[in-house]
């Protein structure tokens, strides 16, 4: 062990190698270094490299606080760069606090000295310092560790959604085909789902890539709010629906969801959207879609509005009979939620009576709704 005393007393410089000799298990491991200045011990502190500092309080041209102010730099590290033992003949709590709060790692007063209180000091400071580099040396490996697992998820979804994208360009090709209109139909709504569930993809890599390279920052939660507008944009398009002909609004508040969240929560959507596109205003007419979102009691609500032409009567929850209605059934089970439907009334049907629908339509219209717990 390398002790190094900075102390303008050589009588004390003396007492301590005797106190600290007379304790040390191998004398012979004990290298004592010694110090009058403070000029003298910051050069020691950079040239040596000693385990602990022994440092008097008051030193010619500088106090020990200040010393230790040049010891850690202007911004000190989150680890001590040497095990400091404050020593003074003044015995103050408040000078104590002071000089563990500027760096030391133990305080003691020169009157009371033993050597087993300085063997015990040197010792206990430099098992502090110690430890704290370690535990700096282990976050660090857990940093590094975190970063490139990052880089590997964000690899993940970069890959999976280019995947997905083939698969969706494989779908359309096949649809192109076959001259079946009910068939073409099917594997357009496979089509749209997978796109769905591309786009979940998509936004986590576009928000670890924004994100940055820092630990920590791959992206892991879906803003279904965005989501909800990319998936309704997308399926606009999918049927050739202008918003000119059927007005569509989103209104949801960022909700952040999990990607095993996400993904059955944006399908859901994905299916009442294309129902609405599908079945609630025929023959051309147009209307209004709305979508709307909040979060309340700790659950999450979506709603699907729109002022087509209502629902079918025969249509029934428990025992669905199209696809689209019972993979939503199937999906809301999953979230652990209710789904339930009716007249839509509300925003979709008042964007009716301000004239967003010309070809007269049904102002009932119909509303899904689903929620599940947000967590």
């Amino acid at each position: 062990m390398r002790v190094l005393m900075v102390d303008d007393s050589a009588a004390d410089r003396k007492l301590y190698r005797m106190l600290l000799e007379d304790r040390h298990a191998n004398p012979r491991g004990l290298e004592v270094l010694e110090a009058s200045g403070g000029a003298e011990g910051l050069e020691l502190c950079r040239s040596a490299a000693p385990d602990c500092v022994l440092l008097d309080y008051k030193l010619p041209g500088m106090t020990g606080l200040e010393f230790l102010a040049h010891l850690t730099g202007d911004s000190p590290s989150d680890f001590p760069a040497v095990a400091v033992v404050m020593m003074t003949n003044l015995a103050s709590e408040k000078i104590a606090v002071k000089a563990l709060r500027a760096g030391a790692q133990d305080y003691l007063s020169k009157d009371r000295i033993t050597s087993e209180s300085l063997s015990m000091a040197v010792e206990k400071a430099t098992q502090k310092v110690a430890l704290l580099r370690a535990l700096k040396d282990e976050r660090d490996r857990l940093a590094r560790s975190l970063a490139q697992k990052d880089v590997l998820l964000q690899e993940v979804h970069h890959r999976v959604k280019n995947n997905l994208a083939v698969i969706v360009s494989l779908l359309r090709l096949q649809a192109g085909a076959f001259a079946d209109e009910r068939l073409n139909a099917a594997l357009r709504e496979s089509q749209n789902r997978v796109e769905s569930m591309a786009l979940i993809h998509e936004q986590l890599y576009q928000a670890s890539d924004q994100d940055g390279p820092q630990p920590g920052n791959a992206a892991r939660e879906v803003d279904l709010a965005r989501h909800a507008s990319q998936l309704a944009a997308q399926l606009f398009h999918s049927y050739g629906v202008q918003e000119s002909r059927i007005a569509l609004r989103v209104a949801v508040p960022p909700l952040p969801l999990a990607v095993d969240r996400a993904i059955p929560a944006g399908l859901i959507l994905n299916e009442l959207i294309s129902n609405a596109l599908k079945h609630a205003f025929p023959e051309g007419r147009g209307g209004a879609i709305a979508i709307t979102g909040n979060v309340s009691e700790g659950r999450i609500a979506l709603e699907v509005r729109d002022n087509g032409v209502g629902l079918a009567p025969a249509v029934d929850l428990e025992h669905p009979v199209s696809a689209g209605l019972r993979i939503v059934q199937i999906l809301t089970r999953q979230l652990k939620g209710d789904f339930e439907a009716g007249p839509a009334g509300g925003e979709a049907s008042r964007s009716n009576s301000s004239g967003s629908n010309p070809s007269g339509s049904n102002p009932g219209g119909a509303a899904f709704r689903v929620t599940f717990p947000a967590t």
